[in-house]
Parts: structure tokens; C-alpha cells; sequence
């Protein structure tokens, strides 16, 4: 859904009572937007450092180039979840982190150097975005000398032409959605209503599509063979090419959950209005929150004891994987359903997982 300035706006609240104005400021001010700050700075820097790798292929400028990657995929863990108003209207959740990416798709783009990233045509959004990214910087090669003589050979111009425009499509894409946020929370913190179309409404179901999603599915279910007969997908798997990276952003989309969740400032580290004291306010007592906080602690955990390497991971011991899944799961249950039917939220987006 696509938050306007003609979202519905009910200046009393909710029928609960509830300021969930406080809630909304919170987590715009103090997550959302700095959040995507964040963000914006590690692909300015992704930008810089792309720049200058164009310039002068070496190992220094390589190894700096992918820091920064890394960096920023991190980065997109804390704003992967938002995707609402500009976010939504270009698809930035798409372009941004489509994976697995396709490569036949990129290696065309590379040889024929036919493509517009920014038309609204364009929707291959499995050859741009960290993914893609992800593949010009590991997948080109397993020996990183080799991937300098790529990009320093024949053909090594339109490698690197390729390479700087999927950072710059990210980088003004980020913009975007940046300057969104901050032109328009004010408008954002006052639609304080209970409909469909406002904030917190929009949130909340952002919030739990992400974990149920983006974290549950895509990052764990879906690679260790949930949906497909229990057969493996390790292409499948976050940040496939770097392979040690998976878990590392697995753990910062469980924390991004728990932060947001908890209200808890990305920049002051201070726990502010949010979900937590919604729930315990409506309840009467901190049951829900207790048993949500504790089950994502305990998935956490079965994260925590998986390989780096996911691909890796898969192939010695898959049950592991399946447990983190399990895990991931018990969570679900309390968001998707006590959570909601506690604040009298909606779901709105349409299960097609077969969970």
C-alpha cells in the first residue's frame, strides 16, 4: 500500500485509546529514517570506493570495494522491512535484493550493454542490487586475481561500466526513498488511525510480511528445502557468491525485528514506544510480548549455531537449517495472530508458502 498525504488521519487515536501517534514518531524518527541514513551512507561510500576500483583495478581497491558491499547489505537488513510509499512505487525492496540473482541475464547485460536500470520497464531485478553485486565481486571467479584480470582485460570496461551502474541505480534508488521518509513524516506520524491505509497499520504488516517473508522464508526456509519436497536450494542462500555472509545477515534481520519491535533507537540505543508496550497496555500484562521476545531470542540461537557458510552448512548437516526454520516458525504464530487480533490489525498480504 502506498501511504498519501489522503490517508485517512483519526485524531483520536484508536478505538483503544491507545497514543499510537508516540508509537509511529518513535519509530519513524528514531528507526525508520535513521535506518535509512544508515543506509544511504554505506552506498555513498559503496559509490566512492566503485569509482575508484573503475579507476584502478587492484587488490587494495578490490578488498576495499567489497568491505563497503558487505557494509551496506548489513545496512539493508535495518530497511529491507519499509517498504511503503516511494519504497514501494519503485519497487526498492526488489531492485535492492532479489536473490538468487541471474547471471545469464547479467552476463547478457555486460556483452550487449542494452539495458536502462532506471526505466520502469525494466524489471529484471534478479541482475541488479546487492545480488548482483554480490556476483561481480566473488562470482566472476573463485581466485580474486582472476576477477582483476576480468576486470582489467578485454572485456573488463563493460564489466566495470556494469558494475558502477547497478551501485549508482542503488544509490539514487536509496535517495529516493530516503528523502520520501523525510519530507513526509509529519504526515506519516499523524495518520494514527486503525484502517487499512494508516501507519501504523501499514507498519505493522511491513514488519511481520519481512520476518515471516524475507527472514523465515527466503533466508532460511526456502534454501534448506522447506518448499520443495525437503530437496536443498543453495544457490538460494543470501550473499551465495561471498558465502561466509549469510548468517551475519540473517542475525541483523532478527535484530533489525527485535529493535523495531522493541522500539529500541538505532543511533541512542534508547528503548522508545512500540509494539512491546502496545501490547502489554491492550493485554493488561507483558504475556505476548514475553513469549515473542523469548521465541525470537530462541531462534536467534538456533541461527547462532549454524556454519557462516549456509551453503556449507546445508550440505553437512541440513537438519540444522530445518531447526533454525522450526525456530523461525513458533514466532510467526504470534505475530501473524495474537499480535494482530490484540491490536485489531488486518493482515494484509496473501500467504502463497504453503505454511
Amino acid at each position: 500500500m502506498i501511504l498519501s498525504c489522503s490517508t485517512e488521519i483519526n485524531e483520536n487515536n484508536s478505538i483503544d485509546n491507545y497514543n499510537r501517534t508516540a508509537i509511529i514518531e518513535n519509530l519513524t524518527n528514531n528507526i525508520i529514517i535513521p535506518s535509512h541514513e544508515n543506509l544511504q551512507s554505506k552506498i555513498i561510500q559503496l559509490n566512492t570506493l566503485s569509482t575508484d576500483f573503475k579507476a584502478t583495478q587492484n587488490n587494495s581497491n578490490l578488498t576495499a570495494l567489497r568491505k563497503a558491499w558487505k557494509e551496506a547489505y548489513i545496512a539493508w537488513q535495518y530497511v529491507e522491512m519499509f517498504n511503503l510509499g516511494k519504497a514501494e512505487e519503485i519497487n526498492f525492496n526488489k531492485t535492492m535484493n532479489t536473490y538468487p540473482c541471474n547471471t545469464t541475464i547479467i552476463n547478457q547485460n555486460i556483452s550487449n550493454s542494452q539495458y536502462d536500470l532506471s526505466s520502469p520497464n525494466y524489471s529484471s531485478w534478479s541482475s541488479q542490487g546487492l545480488p548482483a553485486v554480490d556476483f561481480m565481486l566473488y562470482g566472476l571467479d573463485n581466485d580474486s586475481n582472476n576477477i582483476l584480470n576480468i576486470y582489467s582485460g578485454k572485456n573488463g570496461e563493460k564489466h566495470l561500466n556494469y558494475l558502477e551502474d547497478i551501485i549508482i541505480q542503488m544509490s539514487d534508488n536509496t535517495n529516493k526513498v530516503t528523502e520520501y521518509w523525510k519530507k513526509n513524516k509529519d504526515m506519516i506520524i499523524s495518520s494514527n488511525g486503525n484502517t487499512a491505509t494508516s501507519s501504523l497499520n501499514l507498519l505493522t504488516n511491513d514488519f511481520i510480511y519481512f520476518y515471516e517473508k524475507g527472514i523465515r522464508a527466503n533466508k532460511i526456509g526456502i534454501p534448506c528445502g522447506r518448499w520443495d519436497n525437503w530437496d536443498t536450494y543453495p544457490i538460494g542462500v543470501e550473499a551465495y557468491y561471498r558465502k561466509d555472509l549469510s548468517k551475519q545477515l540473517t542475525l541483523a534481520a532478527i535484530n533489525s525485528c527485535v529493535q523495531f519491535f522493541s522500539g529500541v533507537g538505532l543511533n541512542t540505543g534508547t528503548d522508545g514506544q512500540s509494539f512491546d508496550d502496545y501490547l502489554n497496555d491492550i493485554n493488561g500484562d507483558n504475556d505476548l510480548t514475553n513469549n515473542i521476545i523469548n521465541k525470537l531470542i530462541s531462534a536467534e540461537e538456533k541461527i547462532n549455531t549454524l556454519d557462516h557458510n549456509f551453503t556449507l552448512q546445508m550440505s553437512t548437516d541440513n537438519t540444522k537449517m530445518i531447526e533454525a526454520y522450526d525456530a523461525l516458525q513458533k514466532v510467526v504464530v504470534h505475530l501473524k495472530t495474537d499480535m494482530l487480533i490484540s491490536l485489531s490489525i488486518t493482515v494484509d498480504y496473501a500467504d502463497a508458502d504453503g505454511d
